[in-house]
């Protein structure tokens, strides 16, 4: 795996934010803790990949287009190409939904009826 120059070796590197809960003890407060962190490290992502679209979109929003068609071409094409980053936020979003559902998961088809 190749990354940009300058940064670390991401596909390396472990998310501290959920490699640190173990998977021991209470089962069910373990589960519940991950379903949070996962949650929280979602919403973050989804965050900034929001506000990493707008502004790569304001950004090349300003480039110049073609002189006769006065910019649209090039606010079309910006709009393009955020659109993957828009996309990778709703990821990110449906990764957090899913964060919350695993610890309902457990619950539903581990514990036993009350």
């Amino acid at each position: 795996m190749t990354t940009a120059p300058g940064l670390p070796d991401a596909g390396r590197r472990a998310i501290t934010e959920l490699s640190g809960i173990e998977f021991t003890g209470s089962l069910g407060e373990a589960f519940y803790i991950y379903g949070k962190a996962l949650t929280a490290l979602a919403d973050r992502w989804s965050l900034e990949l929001d506000i990493a679209a707008v502004d790569a979109e304001a950004a090349m929003t300003t480039m110049k287009g073609n002189k006769l068609l006065f910019g649209v071409d090039t606010k079309i094409r910006a709009r393009r190409v955020a659109k993957r980053l828009k996309r990778a936020r709703e990821l990110a979003a449906a990764l957090a939904d899913r964060g919350e559902r695993f610890h309902r998961t457990y619950v539903k088809h581990f514990t036993p009826p009350r």
